[in-house]
């Protein structure tokens, strides 16, 4: 097996574990927007995930839109992927705890990374859609 593909699979392996413990009640838009608030004034603030500040937002933005039925064009695994990789960012305790200065958020930044890489093709289309204008309709994004 290359390289490339156990790395997949062990990114794999993480985001499985974290999107298990997403539950319902994390996914009710006063939560998502609280932990979006709180996840965004952290990354702010440390410059190994401060290049994704705007993929987070999207991504916590999307997840959102999804949950409360705002926007319909994306897959239901792309959404638990974007959850997963959420999940992983904000709780405290990962495969390299955050506590740990410069590391602890090395993780995490590969983690989004290889998320956002992923789904690139879905915030372009996500970006897209918010920034149409008003004035046209889409059956994607209400």
């Amino acid at each position: 097996m290359s390289e490339g593909k156990e790395i997949d699979m062990d990114i794999d392996k993480i985001i499985n574990s974290y999107q298990s413990k997403v539950n319902a009640e994390d996914a009710k838009p006063e939560k998502v927007a609280q932990a979006k608030d709180e996840t965004l004034n952290k990354v702010k603030n440390v410059s190994v995930l401060a290049g994704m500040f705007n993929n987070i937002r999207t991504a916590y933005d999307m997840v959102s839109d999804f949950v409360t039925g705002r926007y319909k064009g994306v897959s239901k695994s792309t959404i638990a992927l974007l959850a997963g990789g959420l999940a992983y960012l904000a709780l405290p305790i990962d495969l390299v705890p955050d506590f740990i200065p410069v590391a602890g958020w090395m993780d995490d930044a590969a983690v989004l990374g290889w998320i956002f890489t992923r789904c690139a093709d879905e915030f372009k289309k996500y970006r897209d859609l918010k920034t149409r204008p008003t004035r046209s309709c889409s059956s994607d994004l209400l």
